[in-house]
């Protein structure tokens, strides 16, 4: 047995990117520690960041590719299954047309610098335009609220030097994320909300759950689940009621304020109470603290973009944003976090709304935004019949089996499938469906830098990590997957600006390096900074603007979607309950959930209020049915006073063995509360019964 080492690098399972220390021993991970010398993370680390031993060496990782033979998985060499899965796409695309051929993106395919622009060059070689990801899938509504009102192109306000905060629908002390790239509460978000209350900052939360980030808040709101839209109206109209409003950035950014005035005027407080259960007082002074901070944003989560009416709740979120002003005028400093990739001037001006043009699916005519199809109609133009109907699908870091709606359906989709590959470290639910399975390299099996991740840190930043660990001869880093299957199909590879040369494959360093060419960091320099690279800040500042665009804030869509929203609520008889999703420390959506030991018991269970229970007639631990109009399943139950009453609680993209819990998405469906521009199901605040089942018995 060979001495310890010590080796620094970076955790790549979530935006945080926090430092680490790796203790090595004969080629294996014995211990992960934070890095206390990292200037962003100082030494922390979560729970499943430290188990990255187990995600690199247990027995759930996969250390070959596979291939289904007679209804089995069986090894085979990668360049093998490459081979023999470019040959199928072409016969595919050449019977059915590109777009016959789709790549659905998962969140840890997002974590690796170089898989997302690799990836990308192969799929535009494919001339196919059925491309989705997980964003679509939960805050897609962000990207439809910055096309239907626009973008203020000098920046938003940083939480870093907030004096009030708004969060909705997230919960960072859990997820580590709390903003929209703004910095807020991701890095050791305990230790950054304790130092920003010190220092002043008041915390609003609104999640109808107390949450361990809600416990910290000056104020907590706690809605009925699904009533965001109605709440935050009624939060605008006491601002612009009590003129709290930013009127001069208004006159100069902002159009349609008259028409938003009106149209929230029926949120009053006595509305809000009736559907949000949220009191006047409460209302008011959460509107109060948010507009007169001066500084600090209103942000979302899941929660938010999943739930009904999750466009016109993230419209209405950013209208609060508008109309107090909350982003960066001319002359200010800039927000400068670019390191490694390339800055671009920020002016203190509007983009104006995109124009709804582009690529549209046969199904509902739903079009692309932002070059992705939604996710939520993935099964559907993988079954409904069509000349450009899938028959290929590419899934990279990620498990649509488990985070799409409709488990069953999703499921259906999957197999039907003439060819499913999956890159992915373990036999996810998605994988055990897959023609292929592509074995990757994991994180510290590769070498990497955090120029996807600059928008998450607090101030400008990079980091570089070698490869600390051999990976197992049987795999391959993702990217070189999708940079061999372009050769293999004899498509020109374009990267950072260049055509790669197939007969010489560059290394991940070089290519690495290539992406850091239009930074202001030296490539070389930020090798030679093991623990990270901290910028100084400079004297950049957002510079006057020239453009007369204005912010929408009230389209004739949303107008009407704020109609609807303030209309009485549908009712679903026989269903007493809402089911809300929520997150785990120990995983990250489904990675993480097959890890002996990571996840805690009970994690898989529905949460319901100890009183909710008694009602019932369940013990805490007993068995239970889920049942929703679409669906329905088996679940173990437990008491959590931090639920509310009429309210049940489950793990989002839960559906690990041995833990007795149930898949969220078995209760969720396709087609309930539809969002109309990207097809948007509802994923939480979906109606539900709870129902005591007979005892289990072995069979």
């Amino acid at each position: 047995m060979s001495s310890a080492t010590r080796r620094v690098s970076y955790c790549r399972l979530c935006a945080s990117s926090c430092g680490v220390l790796l203790d090595i021993q004969d080629g294996r991970i014995t211990r992960v520690l934070g890095d206390s010398e990292h200037p962003i993370s100082q030494g922390y680390t979560c729970p499943k960041g430290r188990r990255a031993g187990d995600l690199a060496h247990g027995p759930q990782r996969l250390r070959t590719s596979l291939r289904r033979e007679a209804g089995t998985f069986a090894p085979v060499e990668a360049a093998t299954a490459t081979a023999e899965i470019a040959h199928r796409l072409r016969a595919i695309a050449d019977r059915h047309g590109p777009d016959a051929v789709a790549l659905f993106t998962g969140t840890q395919h997002n974590f690796a610098a170089l898989t997302p622009p690799m990836a990308r060059a192969w799929f535009r070689g494919t001339g196919s335009h059925k491309l989705f990801s997980t964003m679509t899938i939960d805050q897609s509504a962000k990207w439809v609220v910055a096309d239907r009102m626009g973008r203020y192109l000098g920046g938003r306000q940083r939480f870093e030097d907030a004096d009030v905060w708004l969060l909705a629908g997230t919960n960072p002390l859990v997820s580590a994320n709390g903003g929209d790239g703004d910095g807020a509460v991701v890095h050791n978000p305990a230790a950054a909300l304790r130092a920003a209350e010190a220092r002043g900052l008041r915390l609003i939360v609104v999640d109808p759950r107390r949450t361990e980030t809600a416990a910290m808040a000056d104020l907590h709101l706690a809605p009925r689940p699904g009533t965001d839209a109605v709440l935050f109206a009624g939060l605008l109209r006491v601002i612009l009621t009590e003129r709290l409003h930013d009127a001069a950035f208004c006159a100069r950014f902002a159009a349609e304020l008259p028409l938003l005035t009106a149209a929230v005027a029926p949120a009053t407080p006595a509305l809000v109470e009736k559907r949000c259960g949220v009191v006047p007082d409460e209302l008011r002074a959460a509107a109060r603290l948010f507009a007169r901070g001066p500084r600090g944003m209103a942000t979302t989560g899941t929660g938010v973009c999943m739930g009904p009416h999750s466009n016109l709740a993230e419209h209405l979120v950013t209208a609060l944003n508008v109309v107090c002003g909350r982003f960066r005028r001319a002359g200010e400093p800039a927000d400068r976090r670019s390191v490694l990739t390339r800055w671009q001037d920020v002016r203190a001006e509007v983009a104006g709304p995109a124009p709804a043009d582009g690529f549209r699916s046969r199904i509902g005519g739903i079009r692309a935004i932002r070059g992705e199809l939604p996710s939520g109609i993935l099964a559907d133009e993988i079954l409904e019949p069509g000349p450009d109907r899938v028959r290929a699908l590419i899934v990279s870091g990620g498990n649509p089996a488990a985070a799409l709606p409709d488990r069953a359906g999703a499921r259906r989709a999957l197999g039907a499938l003439e060819l499913l590959v999956c890159v992915d470290p373990v036999l996810s639910a998605t994988a055990r469906l897959a023609h292929y399975v592509i074995a990757p390299a994991t994180m510290y099996e590769r070498a990497d830098h955090t120029a996807i991740m600059e928008p998450f840190f607090p101030r400008p930043f990079a980091q570089y990590t070698p490869a600390i660990l051999e990976p197992p001869p049987g795999v391959l880093e993702d990217w070189r997957f999708f940079f061999d299957l372009a050769v293999a199909a004899g498509q020109p590879v374009k990267f950072a600006g260049r055509i790669l040369d197939p007969a010489a494959p560059p290394s991940a360093e070089e290519l690495l390096a290539m992406t850091t060419e239009r930074g202001r960091v030296p490539f070389a320099d930020l090798v030679a900074a093991p623990h990270g690279y901290p910028v100084p800040a400079d004297t950049a500042t957002v510079a006057p603007g020239t453009g007369d665009e204005r912010l929408r804030l009230l389209p004739a869509d949303v107008a009407a979607e704020l109609r609807a929203a303030l209309a009485a609520p549908a009712v679903a008889p026989g269903y007493p309950f809402l089911l809300t999703v929520r997150r785990i420390r120990e995983a990250i959506n489904s990675t993480g959930i097959g890890v002996e030991g990571l996840v805690p018991d009970g994690a898989g269970a529905a949460a319901l209020h100890p009183d909710d229970l008694a009602a019932l007639g369940l013990a805490d631990g007993a068995r239970a049915q889920l049942r929703s109009p679409t669906g329905q399943v088996r679940v173990t139950v437990r008491a959590d006073r931090s639920v509310a009453r009429g309210t049940v609680t489950m793990t989002h993209a839960f559906d690990g063995p041995g833990s007795r819990g149930g898949a969220v998405n078995a209760l969720t469906s396709t087609t309930a509360g539809t969002q109309a521009i990207n097809a948007m199901p509802t994923l939480t605040a979906v109606p539900v019964a709870v129902t005591r089942m007979r005892e289990e018995h072995p069979r």
